[in-house]
């Protein structure tokens, strides 16, 4: 009792006057006696719309869906993928393709595909005289002409341990009637190490469909 007394006689005056602080903010205790409400997030889902943007100024020029990610909150999503691999397997050759969509228009198509495999069979399937590994590259172009002309060619080309052998092939096809088809085409063969088996087809035929 002593010490504290004689503390209390030797601290000045300033020192017993100072207010006591309290633990809390009054604004964090505000917070803990009546916290705020917090609404739901929702989505309007009209950010993107024309309807519902505010006006653009003069001179200004307004944001569109194919300027943001998607268009009227609709995420717009490729229709397939550019590239490709798969396994391919037939009494002729077994082996994997790897492809890609080099170009994909309204009015052109490019496809290009590379193959590796063994060959089964000679000759089937457009292929060389003889069965090991193969390497196969095929090539496919569509071009629209007009309305109702489509211009088609396919190339393919194989190699191997017994030679190397290509085949082109090109069709074009006029619709003349919704259901009248006319297609005229040429077809090219060549073996490298047989001419035998080197041909040209040229072929004109009419379809109707029932």
């Amino acid at each position: 009792m002593q010490p504290m007394l004689w503390l209390a006689l030797a601290a000045p005056p300033s020192v017993l006057a100072l207010p006591v602080q309290p633990v809390l903010q009054p604004e964090v205790t505000q917070r803990l006696l009546d916290p705020p409400q917090c609404l739901m997030p929702r989505c309007l889902n009209g950010e993107w719309v024309v309807q519902d943007m505010p006006l653009i100024p003069r001179g200004q020029r307004r944001v569109g869906p194919d300027d943001l990610p998607g268009g009227g909150g609709r995420l717009r999503v490729s229709d397939g993928a550019r590239d490709w691999v798969k396994a391919q397997g037939s009494n002729a050759r077994v082996g994997v393709q790897y492809g890609m969509q080099a170009v994909q228009t309204a009015a052109t198509s490019l496809k290009v595909a590379v193959d590796t495999g063994v060959r089964l069979k000679p000759y089937a399937d457009d292929g060389i005289a003889g069965i090991g590994p193969i390497l196969r590259g095929q090539l496919e172009w569509q071009q629209v002409l007009g309305p109702r002309i489509r211009l088609l060619q396919t190339t393919r080309i194989e190699t191997g341990q017994h030679g190397t052998f290509l085949r082109n092939s090109l069709l074009l096809n006029v619709q003349l009637r919704p259901t009248l088809l006319l297609s005229s085409g040429l077809d090219a063969r060549r073996d490298r190490d047989l001419p035998g088996r080197d041909q040209r087809d040229a072929t004109l035929k009419l379809r109707y469909t029932f």
